[in-house]
């Protein structure tokens, strides 16, 4: 069998338990205490074999007699010495070989420990080939086993004290071993005894001292290293708040990280040490301790404080939109009025700008540390931002102003995220998500190749609604497909034709009532779980009073698609008032699901705060006055501007008839009075506005200063339209997708109002609006705030012509960024072929009951047919057109004509037969010369000579049935003045001729 090595076997050893039978001097014995103690063995200085008893009688490899003894001074026996050493050992005692002793059975307790003993070579037996199991183990014999067992074979140059030892014994080497190794001192300090016996108190010690020496020895303990170790893993990355977070100066945010890393270290006597890394957010902190030293690096984010309010971060995000981040929350009505427009903010053109942004709307995170703006037209540029003082914290507190260079510049093309369509039995609409703003105009849409609309949804500027032409069921899948999508800076999606497979999920849960809570005086905000049917609410909310009273509730959107605002009217009261609110059934979502009845009290409070001036803008000509809640119309109708430069106060009389020049919305009211560029001051005296409350509270006199800055200078001259025409499609060219008609706008003063040219509803051609899915693409000369000349494209699909023609295309209401219009209407002539590019084929010819006319049988419907559009070749002569005597449409449809034939009668005459029959011959004057001329001209029928008293031309009916007609055959041919064609204006398939007989 294979020697272990001892030293892993040891240190497993030193682990665990070994569960193997006891070692014994007399009888075997298996029983073993938890803590064993014995009589004769105790913890006295002439006890050496003491802590070695006892750590093996614990580990189970020996154990003591019957009556609580171990027997330390009985010698041990060859075999209880070779069972010791060979768990001592760890050696396999189970698959060893046979060695063969004539006194050491297979079924003796000790074989398979002398077995393995011989096989690693440590023992041998006798010559005489027994083992002598039950004799004494001698002292030599001992010093061997020890020896080659703990593999002790490097002899230490020590000079043997003992007298009976020399170098010609052969035991003298492993004297040597046990001697330099201290196992042994010998029985006397001159003698060894090497005949003497072992007993069983000596041959534990022995097995003990070397397992001693063999087992690696621990390393000293460095506490110092165990706490710096210690300290180290209690280090972690962290978020650090410090005031002005990562704004903050390198030692503030030193400091902050210092200290993070203290409150982190619980080690005794650990000095922590912080410094900055050079990898940005990383910093190194050195642990110490005594001469043991640690470095470790770790990420640390910043955070800010609670009193930092100031605007951190101004990114353009998108042509459309640009993203404000604070370092605190803000108060929502501090940064947008009612309407969601932006207030306390502003962006002037800077140098490379090419767009004035227009109006901004806002949105702003739950977290209140994030508005998303988004422009009515664009960013595109660089431009100044501002924000102001007026901004508040959630606490109450000014943010500081700021100011910072915005650079807008969208190369990136929008993608597609979702779509999405729900739907309680079937639905047409379906909500294509982008992850950006897109553009509706332009977009032509298919739901399941059948064409669609499309419009930009009105409070997600990312989501485009698409509506198709047909119902699709619930639980089933629509593919939607989408052309021509762009961002708000024309970066088209990557491919141009974005489709999507679109499942309606079946939706038949009824919506339910999250909150209602009390606005003002008279009004209730319900938070529903889903999208709600403002339309379905009518009739339907009431308050009750306690005195039986019913009040009518009207129905408004609220500020999401979840939410709805119920207004009562006449609902007068002091202090606290009480009702109960009923919204009845059958309120409806978006889908269609009813709501259950729902009933709830609310209680309204007596409103006595005043409207107070917040804000004051000036935008395209018009002063914006926000208030702090939802104001109407007081008694006060003059305003002031004073200007601060001159002095000069100008009264403002304010009209709202009409929205003359005054308009109020939510919070605002817009005066729209035109001031040149400078400072002012608007003064509106008390009573100019009141709130909406019970009995209204009027304003108090308020004086505000705010300041003009007029992008563009006065202008009275009206803008041109010019050139409005098209390359239409060629003859026997295929038609593209679209068609497109040109024209160019001219406005060198203000320049031209982008919107107006992209508003497709100022296009008419053929007296009609143009079809589904057309848009406008433009090429400008300046800028978009001031396009001096704008080349026009007005795209239309050529699925939405249906008809090929030639009709004015008119041009209307384009105006100027000054708000001049064009003088009048401009036109010219555009040609659009039709999309329906299907030939209208002649398909069938019959004769019809009396044989005196034709049927003409077309595939499609075609817009008139007359006799040069066709020929009638009978008995392979071709009539005349004079021969035709009407063509007329015989059904609603105008795929069927009805042809009549006349034909010429040679009073008297012989016919030009075969058997030359005499009588009134009815014929085709094929030469059209008037005359019967029996060579040329075709019979058709010999009557009785009495039947006509004259000669005719062309005015007798014909029987196509005669047995004369033995031919007859029809076909189309293109007459150039009229050719045929259907209502698409696609010409008939000419020249193929149909047999009739």
């Amino acid at each position: 069998m294979e020697k272990l090595n001892y030293e892993k076997i040891f240190k497993a050893m030193l682990a665990t338990t070994v569960a193997a039978g006891a070692f014994v001097a007399v009888a075997p014995m298996n029983t073993q205490a938890a803590n064993p103690t014995f009589s004769d063995v105790k913890d006295i200085p002439s006890h050496h074999f003491y802590e070695a008893v006892m750590d093996f009688t614990a580990r189970g490899m020996i154990s003591g007699y019957p009556d609580g003894t171990f027997k330390p001074g009985k010698s041990i026996t060859r075999q209880d010495a070779a069972k010791l050493l060979a768990l001592a050992l760890g050696l396999d005692t189970k698959n060893v070989q046979n060695p063969g002793f004539k006194d050491v059975s297979k079924t003796s307790p000790y074989y398979g420990h002398i077995a393995a003993l011989v096989e690693a070579g440590i023992i041998s037996g006798y010559v005489d080939n027994t083992f002598k199991p039950e004799a004494s183990l001698s002292r030599a014999q001992m010093a061997k086993m020890i020896v080659l067992g703990f593999e002790f074979n490097e002899t230490k140059t020590v000079k043997l004290p003992f007298s009976d030892i020399n170098d010609k014994q052969w035991h003298a080497e492993f004297v040597q071993e046990l001697y330099a190794n201290e196992i042994t001192t010998g029985t006397t300090p001159t003698k060894f005894s090497p005949n003497a016996v072992v007993t069983r108190g000596q041959m534990a010690s022995f097995v003990f001292r070397s397992e001693a020496i063999v087992t690696p020895k621990p390393e000293p303990v460095d506490v110092d290293k165990v706490a710096v170790e210690a300290a180290v893993s209690q280090l972690k990355d962290g978020a650090v708040t410090v005031s002005r977070g990562n704004d903050a100066t390198d030692a503030t945010k030193l400091a902050a990280v210092q200290a993070y890393i203290t409150s982190l270290i619980t080690e005794n006597g650990v000095v922590a040490k912080v410094a900055a890394s050079t990898t940005a957010g990383n910093y190194v902190v050195t642990l110490t301790k005594g001469e043991a030293k640690v470095d470790k690096t770790i990420a640390i984010t910043f955070g800010f404080a609670a009193d930092d309010r100031f605007v951190t971060e101004v990114t353009a995000i998108n042509a459309k939109q640009v993203e404000v981040k604070f370092a605190t929350p803000v108060t929502k009505t501090t940064i947008l009025n009612a309407t969601n427009e932006v207030q306390n903010i502003a962006f002037t053109m800077v140098s490379g700008a090419t767009v004035n942004p227009g109006q901004l709307k806002g949105s702003l995170s739950e977290d209140g540390k994030t508005l998303t703006i988004t422009a009515n037209w664009v960013f595109d540029g660089e431009y100044a931002f501002k924000s102001t003082a007026a901004i508040k914290s959630e606490t109450g507190e000014k943010f500081d102003e700021y100011t910072a260079i915005v650079k807008a510049n969208d190369k990136v093309a929008p993608k597609l995220v979702s779509g999405s369509a729900a739907a309680k039995t079937s639905t047409n609409s379906f909500a294509l998500l982008f992850d950006e703003p897109v553009n509706a105009a332009g977009v032509i849409a298919y739901v399941n190749n059948g064409a669609a609309t499309v419009a930009n949804n009105p409070t997600n500027p990312n989501r485009l609604d698409v509506t198709s032409s047909k119902q699709v069921a619930a639980g089933t899948t629509a593919t939607v497909k989408l052309v021509n999508v762009k961002d708000y800076n024309n970066n088209l999606t990557t491919p141009n034709s974005v489709e999507t497979a679109v499942t309606i999920s079946a939706d038949t849960i009824a919506p339910i009532v999250l909150n209602a809570k009390v606005i003002g005086e008279n009004r209730v905000e319900i938070t529903y779980d889903k999208n709600m049917n403002i339309a379905s609410f009518k009739g339907r909310a009431r308050l009750v009073h306690s005195n039986g009273t019913v009040t009518n509730l009207v129905a408004s959107a609220g500020a999401n698609e979840k939410t709805v605002i119920l207004t009562g009217a006449g609902l007068a009261f002091n202090n606290a008032y009480n009702v109960i609110l009923f919204v009845d059934a059958d309120a409806k979502d978006t889908v269609g699901n009813s709501t259950a009845l729902y009933s709830t009290n609310v209680t309204f409070e007596k409103d006595n705060s005043a409207p107070a001036l917040t804000t004051i803008d000036y935008k395209d000509g018009k002063i914006v006055a926000n208030f702090t809640e939802d104001i109407a119309i007081g008694r006060n109708t003059i305003a002031t501007a004073i200007d601060q430069k001159t002095g000069i106060a100008t009264q403002i009389n304010l009209n709202y008839y009409n929205s003359q020049n005054a308009v109020i919305a939510n919070n605002t009211l817009t005066i729209a009075h035109s001031l040149p560029n400078g400072n002012y001051q608007l003064r509106l005296p008390a009573n100019t506005v009141v709130d909406k409350a019970g009995t209204p509270n009027p304003n108090a006199i308020a004086t505000q200063t705010f300041s003009v800055q007029n992008a563009i200078s006065s202008d009275q001259s009206r803008p041109v339209v010019v050139a409005v025409t098209n390359s239409p499609v060629g003859n026997g060219q295929a038609v593209g997708v679209e068609q497109t008609a040109t024209y160019t706008a001219i406005d060198t003063d203000s320049g031209v109002n982008l919107t107006t040219v992209q508003d497709i509803s100022n296009y008419t051609w053929d007296g009609k609006a143009l079809p589904v899915g057309s848009y406008v693409t433009t090429v400008i000369t300046g800028s978009a705030d001031k396009a001096t000349s704008v080349a026009v494209s007005v795209r239309v699909p050529s699925a939405g012509i249906q008809t090929t023609k030639t009709a004015p295309f008119t041009v209307n209401n384009i105006r100027d960024n000054a708000g001049n219009t064009i003088a009048s209407a401009e036109m010219g002539t555009v040609t659009f072929v039709s999309g329906n590019q299907y030939q209208p084929e002649l398909r069938y010819g019959t004769i019809n009951t009396g044989g005196t006319s034709l049927t003409l049988s077309f595939s499609e419907a075609i817009q008139s047919l007359d006799a040069n559009d066709f020929e009638v070749t009978l008995n392979n002569a071709t009539l005349k057109t004079s021969s035709i005597a009407s063509v007329y449409n015989s059904n609603s449809n105008m795929d069927t004509f009805v042809v009549s034939i006349r034909a010429s009668v040679a009073n008297n005459t012989y016919a030009n037969t075969n058997n030359n029959s005499y009588g009134d011959v009815i014929y085709l004057d094929t030469n059209d010369n008037g005359v019967y001329d029996s060579r040329t001209d075709t019979v058709l029928e010999v009557v009785d000579y009495k039947t006509y008293q004259n000669n005719e031309w062309n005015s007798v009916q014909v029987n196509l049935n005669s047995n004369y007609v033995t031919s007859l055959r029809v076909k189309l041919i293109r007459d150039n003045r009229s050719p045929v064609q259907n209502y698409q204006g696609n010409e008939a398939l000419f020249y193929k001729e149909l047999i009739v007989r």
